[in-house]
């Protein structure tokens, strides 16, 4: 069933956060001198000596507040930087603890309510949030794309809230205010897909696991239509050129082309219900009954690459075609494997012959793994702090790295052909969407929007194009978006009617 996100919510504006009057002077706050030239020319019988020496006297205090108020401000500087490295680092309450005391220093300071607000998203400090972004945005008047920033990260918390309504009217403020295409693209995030969508396949059947052909022009997929997981190869219109699998007691999933595109490797589980299963990630302490084997598109020849018994899923192929990367759980924990299958006859593999090489080692579970296009670093899904976060690690299980600190569960990484993007599925605020960010971690923002839940994204070879999972028309079926083509800005318009 598809997953409500949003339910009704009044909102109050009571007062959140901490606050100054206005019209009080702070530590560095400016001060004006007129008072000191009024005494001199109400004074006008004081000999020129004496102007002198005022005039001295006022500029040296003139020289100490300007160095200390440029004192304040590295110091200003030097915190707003520390929130930052704090909040990317998911330290919420330690960056909400820093800013609150630059804000209590300087309530004028609207880019430090804007992180305060951040702050208090993460910490669940809803109103809060909605105090501090509402107070910056007001002190953004004359910046208009600050205050458009701050307009946009304020209607998401009020969508969280269940005020769509307010959350709608900050979004057609910043439709109507700015041309700037990165905001007018989170925009649409906040109130649908970011880029533009059709739908690939239909029907009452359940359709998933896509994958791109190596030349962009095929997508292979599994489809429940015939009461088991069998898998199929359309077009980028959907229409369906073969049927490549034929076992009814079996589901097949997880499809991937090899260097050979004629031939498909994918996974082999023994059917044990009419009902399709996404695993978004495996446990090492449930046991996996599967396999892999390769299959022949047009000659339907299959060959057994690992048995069932051998407890594999998700497999990945390095951009070589003959590498592939995959989780087991055969050592009592979930962990990341590599196999070579590169010049050795698909005829006469042997699973006896062929040595997986283990790449992790962990006490948690690591799995969900995707290539980078070098071909020598993979990006996997861990459960390290009991939270499923992204990682990156050699082929050789050296130079592990946090990819993306966060509090929410992420999965299904997938790399650009081009190594520039990842995407992956993350589950936040009742709703489980596909996100995008570069591939150094930075610059994470939301694809996908619809009602239930989008998952299991695909990467075209040009990177012009994303094939997904949904569930928005009742059953699961594939979608393709195209990254070169962004809601506009009179479409947007419509959406916020």
């Amino acid at each position: 069933m598809p997953v409500r996100k949003h339910n009704e919510e009044s909102l109050s504006n009571a007062h959140c956060g901490p606050e100054i009057n206005d019209d009080e002077s702070s530590e560095c706050t400016s001060v004006s001198f007129h008072s000191h030239r009024r005494v001199l020319i109400f004074v006008p019988c004081l000999a020129r000596m004496t102007w002198q020496f005022t005039r001295k006297i006022t500029t040296l205090y003139c020289l100490v507040l300007v160095s200390g108020t440029l004192s304040c401000q590295r110091v200003e500087d030097t915190s707003l930087r520390q929130s930052k490295e704090l909040l990317q680092s998911d330290m919420a309450l330690e960056a909400a603890n820093l800013l609150e005391k630059i804000v209590e220093a300087d309530n004028r300071n609207a880019e430090a309510r804007v992180l305060l607000g951040q702050a208090y998203d993460r910490l669940g400090r809803f109103q809060d949030a909605v105090f501090q972004l509402k107070r910056a945005k007001h002190l953004y008047t004359d910046h208009p794309e600050a205050e458009a920033e701050a307009r946009l990260k304020l209607a998401t918390i009020y969508m969280k809230l269940g005020n769509r309504q307010d959350a709608r009217n900050e979004l057609r403020a910043i439709v109507s205010s700015t041309s700037n295409e990165t905001l007018l693209r989170q925009v649409a995030g906040v109130v649908g897909d970011t880029y533009q969508v059709v739908q690939l396949t239909s029907g009452e059947a359940d359709n998933y696991s896509p994958i791109f052909s190596p030349d962009g022009t095929r997508i292979a997929f599994s489809s429940f239509r015939l009461d088991n997981g069998e898998i199929y190869v359309m077009d980028l219109r959907g229409r369906i050129h073969q049927r490549v699998t034929f076992t009814t007691e079996i589901n097949e999933t997880s499809p991937a082309f090899l260097s050979n595109p004629n031939y498909l490797f994918y996974n082999s589980e023994p059917k044990d219900s009419r009902e399709v299963k996404i695993v978004l990630q495996s446990s090492g302490s449930t046991r996996i009954y599967s396999g892999f084997k390769v299959t022949h598109i047009h000659s339907k020849e299959t060959y057994e690459v690992l048995p069932i018994g051998f407890g594999v899923r998700a497999p990945r192929i390095a951009p070589d075609g003959h590498r592939i990367v995959y989780e087991s759980n055969t050592d009592a924990n979930l962990e990341l494997y590599l196999l070579d299958i590169g010049g050795l006859s698909l005829e006469n593999i042997d699973s006896n012959t062929i040595q997986p090489k283990r790449i992790t080692h962990n006490e948690v579970d690591d799995g969900g793994p995707c290539f980078f296009p070098d071909g020598q670093q993979v990006v996997f899904v861990s459960t390290r702090d009991k939270i499923h976060q992204l990682y990156t690690v050699s082929i050789d299980g050296g130079a592990e790295r946090h990819l993306n600190p966060n509090q929410y569960d992420c999965y299904s990484p997938v790399v650009s052909f081009d190594g520039k993007s990842i995407a992956f599925v993350s589950a936040r605020d009742g709703d489980i969407e596909v996100y995008i960010m570069n591939a150094d971690g930075t610059d994470e923002r939301r694809l996908t929007n619809g009602v239930g839940v989008s998952m299991q994204p695909a990467f075209s070879p040009d990177g012009r194009k994303l094939a997904f999972v949904s569930d928005r028309s009742d059953n699961l079926q594939i979608y393709l978006m195209s990254l070169d083509q962004p809601v506009t800005r009179n479409e947007l318009a419509q959406r916020l009617k």
